[in-house]
């Protein structure tokens, strides 16, 4: 791995963990600040809604920037919101802190990923791109657990110590090692990148965005529920449940992995395929709920196959926005992703509001998943006839 890229990673190591790892401290924040975990629970919406939100504008306003100026100046953004958030007196500053940390959230990813395809050689960017975001399936498997074990062992304010110290020793990284500006086939006299970034996206691209929350929404129906459905309707004790979305977050790293190397052969595929597999799984653990091993594989199975979507989904958005919209493509690619997210908790909520038991709330998610990849086809469809581009970096033929 080359080790601007390793540094890319490593910052969106730390920027997966902030955003994930507050759910293992929720508790120790409401016992601390006298504050209700329904309250306490704003922390994760008021971050994923900055994030929505903020990121395209941020984006589209930091386009002239130069990423030797842009990356290091988001990562102390990001570093000034967990040392907010580490020092807050009352529950006000901890909201600041995280809004904070949120908003270069997209930029920072959107830009990373391009940088990293940018180091790439033809064929092989999606390759490129998952390396960077593999540092979100390490943040799922080892950033979570350990930022959680430190609030548990040293109170929640030392896991936001934690993640500003890490992210400065990053940040340190990516300023040692040169991060590429964008290719000059890419950047004329007329500076295109900032005029594209401010058009308007095509339509593929926000069919592509739409695609992403609903096989998102579709797997968070089930993850946001994982513990319940693990321990009531499939019978697992709460440590098996640990060991299980382990096993999920390995999964999703190996399908990172794989999922990149079969954008980069045939992104269309790639891309019906791990939707397609990711809607299987979660359908089959409905009437596979009663055997504990089929549970086991299938989790590690649906870990693999939605981390596979996000390097072929990401290749896909930058093939429909074209190399002049390519950061700000990634970034509404990750606004999708937090919509999702978002999407299946409040499904997966509601099948047990009304009632049902937690054994639907998978096939709830299967049927969301299985609509974005039905839209998916309709999507790929348009790109397959789409007239192939001059530029090597993006795939003419999907």
């Amino acid at each position: 791995m080359p080790l601007p890229v390793l540094a890319m990673m490593l910052c969106t190591f730390c920027v997966g963990t902030a955003e994930s790892v507050i759910a293992g401290i929720l508790p120790d924040i409401a016992d601390d600040s006298g504050v209700s975990l329904s309250a306490v629970g704003m922390l994760i919406s008021v971050y994923a809604l900055v994030v929505v939100i903020a990121g395209p504008c941020l984006t589209a306003l930091t386009a002239r920037l130069p990423r030797a100026v842009l990356l290091p100046g988001m990562m102390g953004v990001f570093i000034l919101g967990n040392v907010i958030a580490a020092l807050a007196p009352g529950f006000g500053w901890l909201i600041a802190g995280r809004v904070v940390s949120a908003l270069p959230h997209s930029t920072l990813i959107a830009v990373f990923v391009a940088a990293a395809r940018d180091l790439a050689a033809p064929g092989r960017q999606a390759a490129f791109g998952a390396k960077v975001t593999l540092g979100i399936g390490l943040a799922t498997v080892a950033g979570v657990p350990a930022g959680t074990l430190l609030g548990d062992q040293w109170g929640w304010r030392a896991t936001f110590w934690a993640l500003a110290a890490l992210s400065l020793l990053a940040t340190l990284a990516l300023l040692r090692h040169t991060v590429p500006e964008t290719a000059p086939s890419q950047e004329p006299a007329s500076h295109p990148s900032t005029s594209g970034s401010r058009r308007s996206l095509p339509l593929p691209v926000l069919l592509t965005a739409a695609v992403i929350v609903l096989g998102t929404g579709g797997v968070f129906t089930l993850y946001t529920y994982a513990s319940p459905y693990l321990t009531q309707a499939a019978g697992f004790d709460s440590p098996s449940v640990t060991v299980l979305l382990w096993l999920y977050g390995l999964g999703g790293i190996a399908g990172n992995l794989l999922g990149a190397r079969a954008a980069d052969r045939h992104l269309r595929a790639a891309v019906m395929t791990t939707l397609a597999g990711a809607a299987a799984a979660l359908l089959l653990l409905v009437p596979l709920a009663d055997w504990a091993w089929a549970v086991a594989v299938l989790f590690c199975l649906l870990g693999a196959a939605y981390f596979a979507t996000i390097p072929a989904l990401n290749t896909q958005i930058v093939a429909c926005a074209g190399p002049t919209s390519a950061a700000m493509a990634l970034t509404v690619n990750n606004s999708a992703f937090c919509i999702g997210i978002a999407l299946g908790s409040w499904l997966g909520g509601a099948i047990l509001a009304h009632g049902h038991d937690v054994c639907l709330v998978p096939a709830g998610g299967a049927a969301l998943t299985a609509t974005g990849l039905l839209l998916s086809a309709v999507t790929s469809r348009l790109l397959h006839t789409r007239p192939a581009t001059s530029d090597p970096r993006i795939p003419a033929r999907v």
